[in-house]
């Protein structure tokens, strides 16, 4: 068989168990069609991984089938499925991440957390595959940006705390969005947009649709808000509606 580190054989089986929890943690929440890229992708993870582990070296000669085609099938794969499932997860929290209170700003710490740790990971992994790419690097590095920010914003939002404050605001305007990226993996409307002023920011909040019709500019809306886990407030309704 090939050898390697027994060092490898660990962070490879890592890498397979972070795979099988990113791709139904987007299956999960994002639940369109889409996340059959990542359900398939990770079915040929596994079994390239299986061939990686029985490969024996009277496979490999350079008529036939060479060392560095499994090593790149593996990377490819690989890339396909933090790729999609970074994606289909961020389009499918966007507007959550709009309706929380500064949202911006965990959204911007969130990011930077993540694409180190993403840098780090292909930094170990190029290592042990002995392969230098620069779109692998860039692969790793935006999806733990994206995988980190829909993190943090799931863990504020769902373990905010359960009593809610009631503000009422003033509607400085509203908009329309357009058909976007994630408007589109996410399978959803065009998100309909509420701006209010937030201390000395102005905010932007994503409202259900039978609310949105019914404001206009200068009107009072009442929010329910809740405490986020990390400390930042989260607009759970809006007179009364959940957002869907």
């Amino acid at each position: 068989m090939i050898k390697l580190q027994k060092k490898a054989y660990v962070v490879l089986a890592m890498l397979l168990v972070l795979l099988v929890v990113v791709t139904f943690w987007s299956v999960r929440e994002n639940g369109t069609i889409y996340t059959a890229v990542p359900a398939v992708s990770l079915a040929l993870f596994t079994l390239l991984l299986i061939a990686f582990g029985l490969a024996k070296e009277s496979w490999f000669d350079e008529e036939h089938f060479r060392w560095e085609e499994l090593r790149a099938a593996v990377l490819v794969v690989l890339a396909i499925n933090l790729g999609s499932s970074a994606l289909l997860l961020i389009a499918a929290e966007a507007s959550h991440i709009d309706n929380t209170l500064g949202g911006l700003n965990l959204l911007r710490i969130s990011l930077l957390v993540g694409a180190p740790v993403g840098v780090m990971t292909w930094i170990l992994l190029s290592r042990i595959f002995d392969k230098r790419n620069i779109v692998m690097l860039k692969v790793f590095l935006i999806s733990f940006a994206l995988l980190f920010a829909t993190g943090a914003s799931q863990l504020n939002r769902k373990l905010a705390d359960a009593g809610s404050s009631q503000v009422t605001i003033d509607i400085i305007r509203k908009e329309r969005g357009e058909v976007g990226l994630t408007s589109f993996l996410s399978k959803q409307e065009p998100p309909l947009f509420v701006f209010i002023q937030n201390d000395d920011a102005e905010e932007r909040l994503v409202v259900p649709e039978a609310v949105w019709s019914a404001t206009f500019q200068n009107a009072v809306m009442q929010l329910s808000v809740r405490e986020g886990y990390l400390g930042y407030p989260y607009v759970s309704h809006f007179d009364g509606r959940e957002l869907q």
